[in-house]
Formats: C-alpha cells, structure tokens, sequence
C-alpha cells in the first residue's frame, strides 16, 4: 500500500504481507486486485471484486468480495504512526449466489465495472467475471447488468454486510449492456428542484465482442439503466475517442445546467489528427495521450470534444509514453465540489489545481509495445477558457 502528499511530493509504502497488518494470504490477494471496482463514501473506501492470481487455487480469478478500507487507519498504519493495522480497519465479505438466476455468479464477482452511490443506495455497474489466466480474445462472462444493494458498515463493531439486492435487467442484456472497463461517473442534471444526481456510463469494450460500443448508459436512483438502441438509433450521440477506463475529472455549472466529463488518455478507438483536424480510426483501439471532454448541455443533449493531450513523456529508449488507461483523478483539497463529488465549474474564476492522476499504464506505443505500470502523478490545472 502506498500513501502520497501530492503537495509535498512525499511517499511512504509498506507491504500488506508485512505481520503487523494482521491480514490473511487471501485478504492480501484481494486487497491486489486489478480493475476492482470502488467508491469512496466519507473516510471509508469500498471496493468491489477485481482480477488477479490467487495464491490458494494457484491460478487467476475475479474475486467475489466486497470490501470496506477505514482510510485514517490504513494511513497511519502505512505512514508507520501506528504500529499495527486496527484489527477493523479491513473488513471483507463475500457475495452470495442468486437463486433466482437474476444474476451469475457471486454477488461481488465483477471485474472491470463502475461502483457508485445514489443516496443511500449502491450499484455495481456492468463488467464481466473472468477467470482463469488472461488470453487476449478469450472472454469472461459479462454481467450486462446494473446491480443495487445497500451497505451495512460498523467499524467500530467490526460489522459489515449487505441487503436489499435488485439486479436491473434481470439475468442481464447483452444486446445492450455487454460492457467492461469504460467509465462511469456521477452527472448531474439540472431541475426546477436542483441539479439532480445520476451515474452515466459512457461506452466501453467489447460491442458484438469484437468493437467499442459508442452510446452512453443512463442510470438513475431505480438503478434501472437507459439507453438508445445503436443498431435502431441512427440520431443518437456516439462517442468516437476515449472508450477504456481512463482517469476522468467531472465539472457541472450549476448556472448553466452544463454537464462536463474530461477523458484523460486512455484507449481509443479514433485519434483526432490536428493537421486535418479530423478523426484517424485505429482497428487495434491503441492507447492514446488525446484528452477530450464529453459535454451533456441543459437541454440533455451529448458532444465529445478534443482538448489536447498530455505532456510529452519519454522512456528509456526515446518512445513517446502513453497515459491514462486505468488511471485515477483525485481532487485536490479546497475544490468546491457538488453532489458526486464533482467539481463546480461556476465556483473557478482563476487559475486552479483541481487535483492530480495518479497510477494505471503507461504504453511507449499505442498498439503492440511495452506496458508498464504508471509510477507518475500528473497535476490537472484549470485556466479559465480551457483545461
């Protein structure tokens, strides 16, 4: 686990193996997952699911667990104030099976989704359950489906469980829903009442299992996700560039009604050539430095623009790095935000550091090159008129 002050550019780390976390081989499994899905509600964290090798089947797997991470505890303990890891400051459980085939698999056994909260209410957002080592082509089994629960979390008690489950549509639609590691973000929409939050779930992998799909997914507090038909809906928004999980900063202006989701970079399956100042197609869906902003206006209607990109970075052997897959933003203290957490772009008349990104993989080629993972944080300023 690893702490970092962006501020004061200072770092500390310390291994989940080490004895004083008090955790077992298969917590510290879990706890390394890759594409989990999370959420942060106050000072916990919850994270969801999550693919990799487990030590005691000797093989990979998406894990089927829900966890709740009291981050002041974990802090300390990694920052060496404290000397072992409060016996609750992880606490873990496992999902259960339906028995009436409105979902497979465990509750939790999700991979490559969205985890949000509306209200009171949380929702495991579409992803697949994949197991077995990876092989580019081969496919889990996707859950096409919006799953909604309710968290019950003591951690003074040591008490975590969950209840009220609904799965929206039942047993899933793949003809619409068959979608892993995209993004999903809270949005917010304008109404005579105040902006009223939802989750939007923009594109992804795979469409028909071998294209991105392009249409965006609407999900509000019923957990039941809308969205337009693309093999009937010839008029609707589709999106041409950003398709992976990337890291992604949202913005709203309350005065305006004005939704706005920046794309930093990522995988995409377009790339805007400013010398023709048009779109490239790439058949590979290569990784990409471009960032764009998805802008849903008052009037709900959807448009991607180009931005820029990020700053030019080299490896070792003078190729251009590429950022932002799997990355993560984090907003920086003293930003006004809204419900959802996301930034008030009415309350930004200077220039700002809204936050920083931090983690995910870095390519030194869009398609068939080396991957490593991310060790940068790269700081997000606004100026007023662009980002």
């Amino acid at each position: 686990m690893w702490v970092v002050d962006p501020a004061t550019h200072q770092v500390w780390s310390r291994s989940l193996a080490d004895v004083s976390s008090g955790l077992s081989q298969t917590a510290i499994d879990s706890l390394s997952a890759t594409n989990t899905l999370s959420h942060q509600d106050g000072e916990t964290l919850f994270v969801a699911g999550g693919y990799v090798y487990d030590s005691t089947t000797n093989n990979f797997t998406t894990y089927n667990a829900l966890t709740a991470i009291d981050l002041p505890s974990v802090v300390r303990w990694v920052k060496g104030e404290d000397a072992t890891l409060a016996a609750n400051a992880i606490l873990q459980v496992a999902g259960e099976e339906a028995t009436d085939g409105s979902y497979e698999g465990g509750f939790f056994e999700v991979t490559g989704g969205g985890l949000h909260q509306l209200g009171d209410r949380f929702f495991l957002v579409f992803g697949q359950n994949f197991a077995g080592p990876y092989i580019p082509g081969r496919n889990g089994v996707y859950t096409s489906q919006v799953r909604g629960f309710d968290i019950v979390y003591d951690m003074v008690r040591g008490t975590l469980s969950y209840e009220n489950v609904l799965a929206s549509p039942a047993g899933g639609d793949p003809s619409l829903f068959r979608r892993r590691d995209l993004n999903t973000f809270s949005i917010l929409t304008p109404s005579s009442q105040g902006p009223v939050e939802s989750v939007l779930a923009l594109s992804g992998v795979f469409y028909n299992g071998n294209a991105v799909w392009t249409t965006p997914v609407e999900i509000a507090a019923d957990g039941v996700p809308q969205t337009p038909d693309p093999a009937t809906d010839h008029d609707t928004f589709r999106q041409a560039m950003n398709q992976y999980h990337s890291a992604n900063v949202g913005l709203y202006s309350p005065s305006e009604g004005v939704m706005t989701e920046i794309l930093l970079g990522g995988i995409s399956a377009n790339v805007f050539d400013t010398r023709v100042e048009g779109l490239v197609y790439d058949s590979h869906y290569g990784f990409t430095n471009q960032i764009t902003a998805v802008i849903r206006d008052a009037a709900l209607q959807y448009r991607q623009e180009y931005l820029g990109t990020y700053p030019e970075v080299r490896d070792g052997g003078g190729s251009l790095l590429h950022f932002g897959a799997s990355a993560e933003f984090f907003v920086a203290d003293g930003i006004e935000t809204l419900a959802g957490g996301i930034i008030n772009l009415d309350a930004l008349t200077s220039e700002t550091v809204l936050g920083y990104v931090f983690g995910g993989i870095a390519s030194n080629q869009p398609n068939f090159g080396t991957t490593v993972a991310s060790s940068l944080i790269f700081e997000v300023r606004y100026m007023p008129g662009g980002v």
